[in-house]
């Protein structure tokens, strides 16, 4: 068998055509997809900052400042004012009661409540 007794090439082609512009056509159509998703992030998040910034308007908020001026409500609506402090104890007998709740609850010991107790009868 010589040189001349192998078949032409196009007749072992497997019908595949040319391997290297398959691969182009299937990363252009992978690019063309990608390109696709793309604008569809961007649109979507037009549409979203649209509808925002409209919602906050009609609210009577700048959109632009809309943190600031959610703060602002906030602190003039009073709702992160701290809260009272309780009412100091003002009588020698509301002082002993606090010392013996102390005690009965087991948040001081007995030398501290007889320490204290001495200190608030000595005034």
């Amino acid at each position: 068998m010589g040189p001349d007794d192998l078949p032409d090439v196009d007749v072992i082609d497997p019908g595949m055509g040319d391997p290297v512009a398959g691969l182009a056509g299937g990363m252009a159509g992978l690019m063309g997809l990608f390109a696709v998703i793309a604008v569809g992030v961007i649109v979507f998040g037009v549409f979203v900052a649209v509808r925002k910034y409209r919602i906050l308007t009609d609210a009577g908020i700048d959109p632009l400042a809309v943190d600031a001026e959610i703060a602002a409500k906030v602190i003039k609506s009073g709702a992160l004012a701290p809260s009272a402090p309780a009412a100091p104890i003002t009588t020698l007998e509301e002082r002993l009661r606090e010392l013996d709740d102390l005690r009965a609850r087991g948040v001081i010991t007995e030398a501290e409540h007889r320490d204290a107790r001495a200190a608030a009868l000595r005034g």
